[in-house]
């Protein structure tokens, strides 16, 4: 058992590392923060929980795991809540794809829109992930209203109203902090 938790703390600290000096996001401000912070909760949860192992503290060990679920869902939901508020500004997006992840009841879509924006024509992923069964309302090549920010318009949203979703994200990050030092 040691030699397994010993194994997912190198993966743990390995994808801190890879998310920290990935190259990637270049003049996507946003995502490179985003990606920066998640690194660092990967990071320090592997280092702490490495250092519980080799003292044989399995509390610390408790307190690292949950602390670092914890504060990478509260993170998640933060970044989510700042999209949420600087993609106001409104254009029609033409849908180009969807990509699929998970599955069952965990399956879910993330959409790819094409928009012009200020002459430049961006082409992304929203980086949301959507219910299979809304995502069964667009159809390829259709505009659709997406939300952008201006002063990044790479950064965009396809649904303003997804706020009750992102704080219950938050506050159940909140719970799992809560918990780890029960």
């Amino acid at each position: 058992m040691d030699t397994v938790i010993k194994i997912l703390l190198a993966a743990d600290i390995l994808s801190g590392l890879f998310f920290l000096f990935s190259s990637g996001f270049k003049g996507k401000r946003f995502y490179w923060i985003k990606k920066e912070i998640s690194g660092l909760i990967l990071l320090a949860g592997g280092i702490v929980g490495f250092y519980a192992v080799y003292t044989e503290n399995s509390v610390l060990l408790r307190i690292a795991f949950w602390s670092c679920v914890g504060l990478f869902s509260i993170s998640l939901g933060v970044f989510d809540l700042i999209k949420i508020r600087i993609c106001k500004t409104m254009v029609y997006g033409r849908f180009v794809e969807s990509k699929i992840s998970g599955t069952g009841r965990n399956r879910s879509v993330t959409p790819t829109f094409e928009y012009t924006y200020g002459g430049v024509v961006y082409k992304n992923e929203s980086g949301e992930n959507i219910p299979p069964e809304i995502s069964k309302n667009y159809e390829a090549g259709k505009p659709y209203p997406v939300f952008i920010c201006e002063n990044e318009p790479y950064l965009y949203i396809t649904d303003r109203n997804m706020i009750g979703k992102v704080i219950f994200e938050i506050i159940l990050g909140i719970i799992v902090l809560g918990t780890a030092y029960l």
